[in-house]
């Protein structure tokens, strides 16, 4: 079957990436979009383990589109016997482009076409269950192309079971994990020194652990018809620990406020014997030892107005950053004054490996990879 992960615009690979340490085969990338192949086992994988997605789907078609009335059409020709007729669905849609139409006429014009192709194909009317549905469908337009996709996953991935503390300015957990793969890291010590919630750590330690994502199980691909609860057990029997973690991961948290919603996090994780969290200034803190990777969420000044004032802290911390990482030792770092950032670490001798650039929420960042 084809399969489709929705991720972070901008970080694609990452996302193909792990799907390829999960066995998954990569057939493209688009975008905030990875198309894989696979068979049901692949299903269970990649909702259980892929940190970097937000959802995983069941394509169903792909079709240029010219109009509500082609998506009927392409939409109508659909099989929807999958769905038993004791269960109820809904069709959710996202549109990106210009279209003389919104995601709302998308969802209705799909959802008619579904209880229409069900009529003609089962001789009954399905349900409809807009607030709780069994089956959901998703209709993506992107540009002139369609995706209808069933939901394997339910409620995205993105939302994290541990996180206890939501700090204001958090970094989406997929995108962290997403920057834990493009460090390379490898369990060697690692260091995060504007940790806020401690996202970051977390999900490097997740991450290394190759631990469920969602602890609950409670993923939409056990209502479908080709759910065996034997066969996902033998599959998520497969996937092993990535690597050891060889010392513990910091984060360094400034406000005491932040630094408590940290520890709440570690500990509701239960990742309390590897990561550590520190009160403390990143810019004049004394370490002990030096790291040989960093990743890093700095403030970007956007919410406070006070962007002057950030730009000095990039500023003040690329100077001491000889201190906080080894030589030879790799960094990432993501804000939204990345080419400044770049220049900063550029006039300090650091070799810029790389620079992603993609969409956190509404913000246009850039991920940059540098090596000391």
């Amino acid at each position: 079957m084809k399969v489709l992960t929705t991720t972070i615009r901008g970080f694609e690979e990452y996302s193909a990436k792990e799907a390829e340490l999960l066995n998954c085969s990569v057939v493209e990338l688009r975008q905030a979009r990875v198309l894989l192949e696979g068979n049901e086992s692949c299903i269970y994988i990649l909702n259980n383990y892929a940190r970097t997605v937000n959802k995983v789907l069941i394509l169903l078609s792909r079709e240029t589109v010219d109009g509500l009335e082609d998506i009927y059409r392409k939409a109508l020709s659909l099989d929807y016997t999958f769905i038993s007729p004791d269960q109820s669905f809904a069709v959710r849609s996202e549109r990106s482009g210009i279209h003389g139409f919104t995601s709302i006429d998308i969802a209705r014009t799909v959802g008619q076409a579904v209880i229409d192709s069900y009529l003609k194909d089962k001789g009954s009317k399905i349900k409809v269950d807009l607030e709780n549905p069994d089956v959901e469908i998703e209709a993506d337009l992107i540009g002139n192309e369609l995706f209808i996709s069933l939901n394997t996953t339910g409620n995205g991935l993105n939302f994290r079971e541990y996180r206890t503390y939501n700090h204001p300015s958090s970094l989406k957990p997929t995108l962290a994990s997403s920057l834990v793969i493009m460090s390379q890291w490898d369990g060697s010590s690692l260091i995060d020194p504007f940790t806020g919630g401690a996202t970051i750590p977390i999900e490097a330690a997740l991450y290394a652990f190759s631990s469920p994502v969602k602890p609950s199980g409670n993923f939409s691909y056990k209502k479908l018809s080709f759910y065996d609860k034997f066969q996902e057990e033998m599959a998520l029997k497969k996937i092993d620990k990535k690597f050891d973690i060889k010392e513990k991961i910091v984060g360094i948290e400034i406000s005491r406020k932040h630094f408590t919603g940290a520890l709440k996090n570690v500990s509701s994780a239960k990742l309390n014997e590897y990561i550590k969290i520190i009160h403390g200034d990143s810019i004049n803190i004394d370490l002990q030892d030096r790291f040989k990777f960093l990743i890093a969420n700095p403030p970007y000044g956007i919410r406070s107005g006070r962007k002057e004032k950030v730009l000095r802290i990039y500023e003040l911390f690329v100077k001491r950053l000889d201190k906080v990482l080894e030589e030879g030792g790799e960094g990432v770092m993501i804000t939204t004054e990345y080419k400044k950032l770049s220049d900063l670490l550029n006039q300090r001798g650091y070799r810029i490996i790389k620079v992603n650039t993609g969409l956190h929420g509404k913000l246009w960042v850039g991920a940059i990879l540098f090596r000391s």
